[in-house]
C-alpha cells in the first residue's frame, strides 16, 4: 500500500477535524466512528490498484515462456493489460 496504516489514521482523522469545523455540517455518528469508516474507505480505495497489480501479474503467467525467450516484452503487456483492465473497469487512479 503506498500510505502506511498511521499515515492513514493520520489522513483520516484530520478528515473528520476538517468537517468539524464547517457550519452545517452535523455529524449522526461519534467522532471514532467517522475515523474508523474513513480509514476503512482510503484503504480499499488504495487496495484497489495492488489487486488490480496482482490480478495482472497473475495474468501474464500464461506468457511466461515467451517473455523469458524474448518474444514478448513484460512492460510492454502489463502496461498494455493495466490500460486495458483501467478502461474495462472504469477505475479511476
Amino acid at each position: 500500500m503506498k500510505l502506511s496504516p498511521e499515515k492513514i489514521e493520520l489522513l483520516a482523522a484530520a478528515i473528520v477535524d476538517e468537517l468539524a469545523e464547517v457550519d452545517g455540517v452535523l455529524f449522526q455518528s461519534s467522532d471514532s466512528d467517522l475515523r474508523l469508516a474513513i480509514n476503512d474507505i482510503i484503504t480499499d480505495e488504495l487496495m484497489i490498484e495492488e489487486r488490480l497489480d496482482a490480478e495482472i501479474h497473475k495474468m501474464l503467467q500464461a506468457y511466461k515462456y515467451e517473455i523469458t525467450m524474448g518474444r514478448l516484452n513484460y512492460d510492454e503487456l502489463y502496461r498494455k493489460m493495466r490500460s486495458r483492465l483501467l478502461a474495462e473497469r472504469k477505475i479511476i487512479l
